[in-house]
């Protein structure tokens, strides 16, 4: 050993020990007889009460320095025996005390006992028991364990003074392989003297050291622990998860991952089967590490980690994980792609795929990127959130097409659920500065912008996404986007995505639009960030956005009051109407596009009557703007400016509908020459410019709406002829081809059917504008002379039939309306123009107005008024001729229920949504130029809907409606005083209604516009249902007398007229209204009961009522029996059968005059257990006749006679059939039995009616007369002869 080293060793000293016999602490010399040590009291110190046991035990403190002499090399240590005392002292006062304790127990009697014991568990409370077990367990662990001795001390072997107690080793690893210094392996390696570094000193307190101090915990059980919600980080913000998860689910909690901690290395105890002491064989540092692969586990481990057992914990971090056993989990890349399982191993990890739990396996799970993009290293989280913007996207283009090459297939069907996680790991984000809020925005964009399939949605609520919206916090988030805004610290790029994602939160609906509108400084800060950007543009600043101008007429659609708040900042947008493109700082293609929506923006404001003073105080400007797009090749600039000239135009025709009036005028319309120089839009256009015929028509229309002057010069009506068979023939095209297509292709071609139809409709509306005001009127039924310009009428009239029935009206949904909503626009024109063609009759155009009625829909409620009153108009007397009593036009005729059916069509006049074709009427009354989405109408009553297009299936009995409820009806609230009607003159009137439209409806083969079977049943049953709760003593409000409204002759004459054609009876007679397609009354009395009352209660009511008041009124019988159907649940006949039992001889319906498309649904499938007894019972008797007894003698014979059984019965259905013929012949009368007996009836072969069904013979009656005699012997057999063979 060289000096230097010996001198490091040799300065390390410590003080001799006294080779006496330690002996334990004075403090324990004098042990009470309880057996525990005495009490001491804390008012000495530690270190006081050591200077005193140091006095009492004379111990002498060393002070001569031990040498420290390294071993010479090749010698040996000499073996010494280390005597160790068996028990320590506090072993020995422990058993002392064990003993003392034993004693004291033992000597107690058994009522000491039980009242210590009650002590005991006073004091430690009811897990006492478990306490003392652990204890006890503790203790032996502690009496058996051996002493754990560790490997590498350094000793020296010689002058090491002997101790007698136990020595705490303390490892000094690194030294062991140096020279002249051996490893101690066991306790007979040491010397009978240790060095005295390694003797605990006297001096010390008795109180464990830090190394040797064990902490114990309290053995917690659930309910001890309460978790107390975090509040979130802002107080703008809810946490997004708090923990733990409630036990019921609760969908608005959205989870960001789940922490699993299997696969990370953490620090665990020896395994208990490890060797220790003695046992373990001595590890030596060889040269055996050559013989291993460099960079395999093991080679690493005895490298680097010679001293750790191979089956450490710590170390299985090296060990390559076994993939058979494991899971395939879903892994992506860094861009967000899937990763194939079967090269995740393969990848190198120099690809950054590897940073995760699961190192073998290249590429991050769900799971592992949700719990990282929480991380607080900026670059980790920035790359996890870059990886959910990929997978976002991916999962957008499988919702738009499930087939695509990007999707990920593994995820399908949960891209909603996903997407809402995605969403809320990118809002918890945005505040934060650098990558990790700009990647954070981009992943909100693709949840809420990437992921939406959108169309045309400034005129209609999108309503796609409320779950995402619920997990938005719009009113917070909107606050956090102005924040972003204005401090103007992010990129141009994210700055563009927060745009889009305001714009797409506006077109959700109305309420976020509004909401986006009451945001503080939200709407300056878009307006200054993105439109009034410096001119000229520096280099460094992003140039107007023109998305944000669809996002201001966005928001001037949804109501009224966005539209005047957007009328003080139009001014600023000017800039982009005086600046024309060829003049532009901006590039020419972003001047056309900021110029085009402006104009739209202002015709947007026009289109509620504001704004329009812009016309005259920039008219020098527009002028130059009309001549530059007179020479332009923009269609769309084209179509713009149209739209603006139109809106204007509509403004100037009544002054007094603008805001604030007289804002524009129609002389200075006519000064501007506009609506006439648009015409000029026609030169260098062809057919095929659709979008731009349709504006310079509608231009023209409302300009002759307002001059009534002919503005079209003759020779140019054959051009109009070829656009129209044009738009025609791409129609139908497309209509053919709308059915199997997926949403994405369907919204395509939906906008495509909107386009071509706005041609249709534009010209329709051109030609009526041509015409006189006296030829337009609803009266007028003589065609015109010679037509303004000539249209293809044949094409328009048979493609009107062709779309009226198409089925396109079923497929399309929410925001899909928009486009549809032309569609209804021109319907309602041509019902104005097919008066005029030659051909139509009356009862012709009639049938069209009812079935266009259906297919209004919302915005189109002024062109549903006209529809309806020139529909009544031509229903005179004349024209139904006998069909209507006089008294009803006394009373005043259709002016009785046009109340009602005007509030069918409209409920909330507070409500008016602008219609396709602006009116001076809408400008002035509209509140909003956006459709409601579906969930919108549904969600509220009736009274508060916005609209009530399209019209319900059985609208025309809405009068009966609100005389059920005319408590809480707000028509009868709100009718004039010059309104006098009784109930009677209501229903009647209604019902003639229901009948003229029935009858003509189903003449022209307009049958699905129709009331089907159950949808007349039902209204026949409101009518009965009028008696529901009346006091009968006193006089009825509607007749004056005792009289009951379905009592009035003309009211049952007209319910019988009504369902005489759904009877079997017309089924047979092939009557048109029996071969309807039907729907259950369950169906049919849903849109008037609602979701909350069952057709079952409505049913049971109705039965009570029957029995109180019917007294035997056939059309009121006749209604019950539909629902005795088997098709409807066993409840319906059960109650008539068994409950009301006592009233089926009151119903003498015969079969042909049932209510019902085919007697098979009353007859099979055969009843059987229940039913059959009261069938026998009402047979036996002789409670029923008509339709009851045939009913229920087949159910009776059928479950007899083996040869009407459908299919093979087991053995005990024999036995029962002998029962219920016993029963029949035994007490049944000559008819009962007979009729039974004789019974024949195949379900595969036509149905025959009584009597015929009794009547027919064959071999199977001698089969039926020989199972009589097994069944009942041959007394009765002989007594029956003469019904089988008689």
């Amino acid at each position: 050993m060289s000096s230097a080293e010996r001198s490091l060793i040799g300065s390390v000293f410590e003080r001799k020990t006294s080779t006496a016999q330690s002996l334990p602490s004075p403090r324990f010399a004098k042990v009470p007889g309880s057996g525990f040590p005495t009490v001491q009291h804390r008012s000495k110190s530690a270190f006081a009460r050591a200077k005193e046991e140091e006095k009492s035990s004379s111990n002498v403190r060393p002070t001569a320095v031990p040498l420290v002499i390294p071993a010479r090399p090749g010698e040996q240590p000499r073996s010494r025996d280390l005597q160790v005392d068996s028990q320590s002292t506090d072993d020995a006062i422990r058993q002392q005390i064990s003993e003392e304790n034993e004693r004291r127990v033992a000597n107690m009697t058994e009522e000491e006992r039980e009242q210590e014991r009650r002590e005991v568990l006073e004091q430690l409370g009811s897990g006492a028991g478990d306490l003392l077990e652990r204890v006890r367990a503790a203790r032996l662990r502690n009496t058996t364990k051996a002493p754990a001795i560790a490997e590498g001390i350094l000793v020296q072997n010689e002058q090491a003074p002997e101790v007698s107690h136990e020595i705490p080793i303390v490892s000094l690893p690194g030294l062991a392989a140096r020279r002249n210094i051996s490893r101690v392996k066991s306790l007979e390696d040491f010397g009978k003297r240790v060095p005295p570094i390694l003797v605990k000193s006297s001096t010390r307190p008795s109180s464990p050291s830090k190394a040797n101090r064990q902490l114990r915990f309290a053995a917690l059980t659930p309910a001890d622990v309460y978790v107390y919600e975090s509040a979130p980080v802002s107080p703008k913000r809810k946490a997004i998860a708090l923990p733990p998860p409630p036990d019921a689910p609760d969908p608005s909690i959205i989870s960001l991952g789940t922490f699993k901690e299997n696969g990370l290395s953490r620090k665990r105890p020896l395994s208990p089967a490890s060797p220790k002491g003695n046992d373990r064989p001595a590890q030596k540092i060889t040269n055996d590490r050559s013989e291993l692969e460099e960079g395999t586990p093991e080679y690493i481990r005895r490298r680097y980690f010679p001293n750790v057992p191979a089956d450490d914990p710590s170390v299985s971090w090296m060990k390559p994980s076994s993939s058979n056993s494991e899971p395939v989990l879903l892994r992506f890349d860094l861009t967000g792609a899937p990763i194939p399982p079967e090269i995740s191993t393969a990848l190198p990890s120099h690809l950054g795929l590897h940073h995760h739990a699961d190192g073998d396996h290249a590429g991050y799970t769900l799971d592992d990127i949700f719990l990282l993009s929480r991380s607080t290293v900026p670059a980790q989280r920035t790359a996890m959130l870059n990886i959910l913007v990929g997978i976002a996207r991916r999962l957008g283009i499988q919702a738009r097409d499930p087939h695509h090459a990007d999707g990920i297939s593994e995820l399908q069907g949960k891209e909603e659920e996903l997407r809402k996680r995605i969403l809320a790991a990118g809002l918890s984000a945005m505040n934060e500065k650098g990558g990790v809020g700009v990647r954070a925005i981009e992943v909100v964009w693709e949840c809420i912008v990437g992921s939406n399939v959108l169309f045309d949605a400034e005129r209609a609520e999108l309503d796609l996404a409320p779950a995402i919206m619920s997990i938005l916090q719009v009113p917070d988030f909107l606050i956090q986007t102005t924040e972003l805004l204005t401090q103007a610290i992010l990129p141009p790029e994210s700055l563009a995505q927060l745009l889009s994602i305001v714009h797409r939160l506006s077109q959700e609906s109305n309420t976020i639009a509004e909401s986006i509108m009451k945001t503080p400084r939200l709407l300056p800060a878009l307006i200054q960030t993105f439109l009034l950007t410096p001119i000229p543009p520096p280099s460094d600043t992003p140039l107007p956005n023109p998305l944000a101008l669809q996002c201001l007429i966005v928001l001037a659609s949804s109501s009224r009051t966005n539209a005047m708040a957007l009328c003080e900042p139009a001014d600023a947008l000017l800039r982009f109407i005086t600046m024309l493109p060829p003049t532009s700082p901006f590039p020419e293609s972003l001047a056309t596009d900021l110029l085009i929506e402006t104009l739209r923006l202002y015709a947007t404001l026009a289109s509620y009557g504001l704004y329009s003073h812009i016309a005259t105080s920039a008219a020098s400007y527009f002028a130059s703007l009309f001549t530059y797009i007179a020479s332009s090749n923009s269609r769309t600039l084209k179509v713009a400016w149209a739209g603006l000239v139109e809106a204007w135009i509509i403004c100037a025709i009544d002054p007094h509908h603008t805001t604030p009036t007289h804002d524009i005028l129609w002389s200075q319309m006519s000064s501007w020459g506009w609506g006439v120089e648009v015409l000029q839009f026609r030169q260098g256009i062809t057919e095929k410019e659709g979008e731009v015929w349709a504006a310079i028509w509608s231009v023209s229309s409302a300009w002759l709406e307002g001059a009534r002057v002919n503005g079209i010069k003759g020779g140019e009506e054959e051009l109009e002829h070829s656009v129209v068979t044009a738009s025609l023939e791409a129609l139908r095209a497309e209509l053919a081809q709308i059915h199997g297509t997926p949403p994405p292709e369907r919204c395509q071609r939906l906008q495509h059917i909107g386009m071509d139809v706005r041609v249709l409709s534009s010209v329709v509306r051109l030609w009526l504008a041509c015409t006189s005001i006296a030829s337009t009127d609803a009266n007028v039924v003589a065609p015109l002379g010679s037509p303004p310009f000539n249209l293809p009428f044949t094409e328009l009239s048979s493609f009107c039939a062709f779309v009226v029935s198409h089925s396109l009206w079923s497929l399309v949904t929410g925001v899909e309306q928009v486009t549809c909503k032309h569609l209804a626009t021109f319907l309602a024109y041509f019902h104005r123009l097919s008066r005029h063609i030659p051909g139509t009759s009356p009862d012709l155009w009639v049938a069209q107005g009812v079935a266009i009625l259906e297919r209004q829909l919302p915005g189109e409620e002024e062109h549903a008024f006209h529809t309806l009153g020139a529909v009544l108009t031509t229903l005179t007397p004349e024209f139904l001729r006998g069909m209507a009593p006089p008294s009803i036009w006394e009373k005043g005729g259709w002016s009785v229920i046009r109340p009602f059916l005007d509030y069918a069509i409209c409920p909330n006049r507070e409500v008016y949504i602008t219609p396709s074709d602006v009116t001076p009427e809408s400008i002035m009354r509209c509140t909003t130029l956006r459709l409601p989405s579906r969930s919108s109408l549904s969600s509220v009553p009736d009274g508060y809907r916005s609209t009530g297009l399209p019209l319900p299936h059985a609208w025309l009995t809405s009068p009966i409606d609100h005389l059920l409820r005319s408590g809480s009806s707000p028509v009868f609230k709100a009718l004039p005083s010059s309104w006098d009607a009784s109930e009677v003159d209501i229903v009647r009137t209604s019902l003639l209604l229901v009948k003229a439209t029935q009858e003509i409806i189903v003449r022209y083969s307009l049958s699905q516009f129709a009331l089907k079977r159950s949808e007349m049943v039902f209204a026949c049953m409101k009518v009965f249902m009028l008696e529901h709760g009346q006091q009968q003593e006193y006089p009825s409000p509607a007749t004056g007398d005792k009289e009951e409204v379905f009592r009035d002759s003309i009211v049952s004459k007209l319910m019988s007229d009504l369902l005489t054609p759904f009877t079997l009876g017309a089924t047979s007679a092939s009557s048109p209204s029996s071969k309807l397609p039907d729907i259950n009354l369950e169906q049919a009395s849903l849109p008037f009961l609602g979701s909350g009352t069952p057709f079952y209660q409505f049913y049971t009511d109705f039965l009570a009522l029957y029995d109180a008041i019917s007294f035997s009124h056939p059309i009121f019988a006749s209604l019950l029996l539909p629902p005795l159907a088997l098709t409807y649940p066993i409840d319906y006949r059960r109650i008539l059968w068994a409950d009301f039992a006592h009233v089926l001889r009151t119903i003498r319906t015969p079969v042909d005059q049932v209510i019902a498309g085919d007697l098979r649904d009353f007859l099979y499938p055969v009843e059987k257990g229940e039913m059959i007894g009261h069938y026998v019972g009402s047979l036996l008797q002789g409670s029923v006749d008509g339709f009851l007894r045939l009913v229920a003698v087949h159910h009776v014979a059928c479950n007899i006679w083996c040869d009407l059984w459908s299919e093979e019965v087991e053995a005990e259905q024999e036995g029962v059939a002998k029962k219920l013929l016993k029963m029949v012949v035994e007490k049944g009368d000559g008819r009962v039995v007979r009729e039974v007996l004789r019974y024949r009836q195949l379900r595969e072969q036509t149905v025959v009616y009584p009597p015929a069904c009794f009547e027919t013979s064959g071999e199977w009656l001698a089969e039926r007369a020989e199972f009589v005699q097994h069944a009942l012997g041959s007394k009765l057999h002989e007594r029956l002869r003469g019904v089988f063979y008689g």
